[in-house]
C-alpha cells in the first residue's frame, strides 16, 4: 500500500492497542522494525493528521486505550454493539432463533426453518431439498439447541465475526457469513436425514477467512492468536473422531464445521487476492 507517514517509536513501546484502536477505525496501516526502531505506515494521505491527532492525544494522555483490544477504556457494551452491528443482529438472530422451541409451543414455526421439513408432532423428517422455500439453506445456522449452544457459538461469533467486521466492514462479513452458512448447511443435509442447527459452521468459515487471508497478507492481516486457532482446528478433530459424542456433548454437525473452514478458507484467499490494497 502507499505510505503517506512514516512514524518511529522505541522497539519497547506496545504498540498493540494503538494498531487496534486504527483497525477500528479502518485505518489501514503496518508496523515494521527498521535501524533497531518500531516504525508505523499510514497508507492515507487523508488520515495522516488525524493519526498524528490521535498519537499527541495519547501524549497528553486525553486519548486511553484498553490494552487489551485498543478499545478506548470506559467504552460500555452498548456501544461495542453499535461498533459491530452486524454480528450484534447476527447474535440477536441466534438468541431468537435458539428461544424459538420453547416460544413455539404449537410446533408451527420451527418445522418451517430447518433445512428438511420434519412433523412437530411424530418427528418425522421429510427428505424434501427446499428449492421452493429457499429461505430453508441459510435458516439453520440461526437455530440452537441448548444453552452452552448458543453461548459458545455467540462467544466465537463476537471474537471472530467482530474482527472481520471492524477492519473489513459489513458487506464482508455477510458475505462470508452468507457463502460459509449455504454451503455448510447443504454439505451436512447431503450428508444425513436429520434436523441440525447452529453457527458452528459458520464460525469455522471465519476462522478458515482468516487464516488464509493472513497467510496471504501478513501485514494487514487479523489479531487472531495462534492458539485459538490450533484449540478450534483440534476441537474440529477431536469431534470427528466421536470424543464430543463420548462425553455426552450430543451428536456434532462435523460435515458442516468441516465444510464451513474448507469454504472459508477458499474465500480468504479470493478476498486477498483480489482486495485492491497491496501491502508494500
Amino acid at each position: 500500500m502507499p505510505d503517506y507517514i512514516r512514524l518511529g517509536f522505541p522497539l519497547e513501546r506496545d504498540l498493540a492497542a494503538f494498531s487496534e484502536f486504527l483497525w477500528r477505525q479502518r485505518i489501514p496501516h503496518r508496523i515494521a522494525e527498521e535501524e533497531g526502531r518500531q516504525v508505523l505506515w499510514i497508507g492515507s494521505e487523508a488520515h495522516a493528521e488525524q493519526v498524528k491527532h490521535w498519537l499527541q492525544e495519547m501524549e497528553r494522555g486525553e486519548l486511553v486505550l484498553d490494552k487489551r483490544d485498543g478499545a478506548p477504556q470506559g467504552i460500555s457494551l452498548l456501544g461495542r454493539l453499535f461498533s459491530s452491528p452486524a454480528v450484534a443482529v447476527l447474535l440477536l438472530l441466534s438468541v431468537v432463533g435458539a428461544a424459538l422451541p420453547f416460544l413455539d409451543t404449537r410446533g408451527q414455526l420451527l418445522p418451517s426453518l430447518t433445512f428438511y421439513p420434519f412433523s412437530p408432532y411424530t418427528g418425522e423428517v421429510q427428505a424434501v431439498w427446499p428449492l421452493a422455500e429457499p429461505w430453508r439453506i441459510l435458516s439453520p445456522i440461526f437455530l440452537h439447541f441448548g444453552l452452552l449452544h448458543i453461548a459458545f457459538n455467540g462467544l466465537w461469533l463476537w471474537l471472530l465475526g467482530g474482527m472481520i467486521e471492524q477492519r473489513q466492514g459489513v458487506v464482508r462479513l455477510l458475505g462470508v457469513v452468507l457463502l460459509v452458512g449455504a454451503t455448510s448447511n447443504i454439505a451436512q443435509a447431503m450428508m444425513s436425514l436429520v434436523i441440525f442447527g447452529g453457527m458452528s459452521g459458520v464460525i469455522y468459515g471465519l476462522l478458515g477467512y482468516m487464516l488464509a487471508w493472513n497467510r496471504l497478507r501478513p501485514q494487514q492481516q487479523f489479531p487472531l492468536q495462534p492458539a485459538l486457532a490450533w484449540f478450534m482446528i483440534g476441537w474440529l478433530l477431536l469431534c470427528m473422531v466421536g470424543l464430543a459424542s463420548a462425553l455426552g456433548l450430543g451428536d456434532i454437525a462435523n460435515t458442516a464445521h468441516a465444510s464451513g473452514l474448507l469454504m472459508g478458507l477458499l474465500l480468504g484467499f479470493v478476498a486477498a487476492l483480489l482486495d485492491q490494497q497491496p501491502d508494500r
